[in-house]
């Protein structure tokens, strides 16, 4: 590990207004994430190649299979936390557990045919990470005794994944943890970086349940703020860039939340926001390099969170006991890179809000 390197009073003066403070290096941002990388061996084809991977023989007295809709930082790091906490509770994988890792790359059947080589394989629960792969995995295991455990997944009602976020009794076999973001926060912040805000542009996956709800939140949120939201619509991660290139000249800011299909193409929309000279919110810490500056949940933590939701459930509490968890803090970080290309000082009040900021292509964390 590097020691702590605080930046100087003169390079935090060029990049944003930054007069004080100390902030140390991370390479990997908030946490040192534990464990080598995993490789992953196994293909199964269903329309596109799937990824899965089984760690050590099959024999293990606990199986648990892990599927997420897509592969990218904050649900590689939620899958990474799940693994992480129980580990930590002394389920080790090769001994007395074993993984089946899945990702469906964007495709729902996908989704429903790893949910189903998940039974074929008898998994003894299910972690599905992300709202479409939660609702196929909901949609194999429902009515079996093999508790389903969903994480980053907005609204979990809303979904169909749970009757109720608070009288688990009627929710059968499923439980898990929300990332529902506070939106409004968002677009607060958006006001307080750009006093003159009018438009912001949101890019978003009408297909995608969670991103329905919390463009609609959106909405509300900037009309009651007195602002306009201009939408632009990406069905598949291949329209995205289009979808941003269209809100060029249209809006002041570019924002975009939880929208998997759009997190798996984001650099397009940084690049969008660029060429437009705009600041772009992201809802998601480990994306900040592909950002202005982003607001919200550390997945990696999230994902300890759902790992803790697991251990009570194989401690013996019934997931018909367990009400839906949120995810309690978030966090600002701001990308003094991608600020300086577009001309952009962050204010002060801004500076002092933020857990970390990107400098030269490195995360300095703000010092305890």
């Amino acid at each position: 590990m590097e020691p702590v390197r605080p930046l100087s009073a003169s390079t935090v003066c060029r990049t944003g207004g930054v007069r004080r403070g100390v902030w140390r290096r991370s390479a990997e941002g908030k946490r040192n994430r534990k464990g080598d990388a995993m490789k992953r061996v196994t293909a199964i084809a269903v329309g596109l190649i799937l990824m899965i991977s089984v760690f050590g023989a099959v024999a293990a007295d606990l199986t648990i299979g892990i599927s997420k809709i897509v592969e990218h930082p904050a649900l590689d790091a939620v899958e990474q936390g799940v693994i992480d906490a129980l580990s930590a509770a002394g389920y080790e994988r090769g001994e007395n557990v074993e993984y089946i890792l899945a990702s469906a790359q964007g495709d729902y059947s996908a989704a429903i045919a790893i949910a189903q080589n998940f039974q074929n394989q008898g998994v003894d629960l299910v972690v599905a990470i992300a709202t479409p792969t939660a609702q196929a995995a909901v949609e194999v295991f429902l009515g079996t005794e093999v508790p389903v455990i969903y994480a980053a997944v907005t609204d979990p009602v809303g979904a169909g994944l749970v009757l109720s976020a608070t009288d688990p009794s009627e929710n059968e076999n499923v439980t898990g943890v929300s990332d529902m973001i506070p939106v409004a926060a968002h677009i607060r912040l958006l006001m307080d970086l750009l006093p003159e805000l009018e438009a912001v542009g949101m890019v978003y996956n009408p297909g995608e349940a969670n991103s329905v709800t919390l463009t609609e939140m959106a909405i509300d949120a900037a009309e009651e703020a007195g602002i306009d939201l201009v939408t632009a619509t990406a069905d598949t991660t291949a329209n995205v860039p289009l979808a941003a290139q269209s809100l060029i000249g249209r809006v002041d800011a570019f924002y975009v939340t939880t929208d998997n299909t759009v997190v798996s193409a984001i650099d397009a929309v940084l690049a969008a926001a660029e060429e437009a000279g705009v600041p772009f919110l992201m809802a998601d810490p480990t994306s900040l390099a592909s950002a202005t500056l982003t607001a919200g949940f550390d997945y990696y933590e999230h994902g300890l969170t759902v790992g803790d939701v697991v251990l009570s459930v194989l401690e013996g509490t019934p997931t018909n006991e367990i009400p839906v968890t949120f995810q309690p803090r978030a966090e600002v970080q701001l990308n003094l890179d991608a600020a300086a290309r577009i001309g952009l000082i962050f204010p002060e009040d801004i500076v002092e809000q933020a857990a970390a900021l990107m400098y030269g292509g490195r995360v300095w964390n703000a010092a305890e």
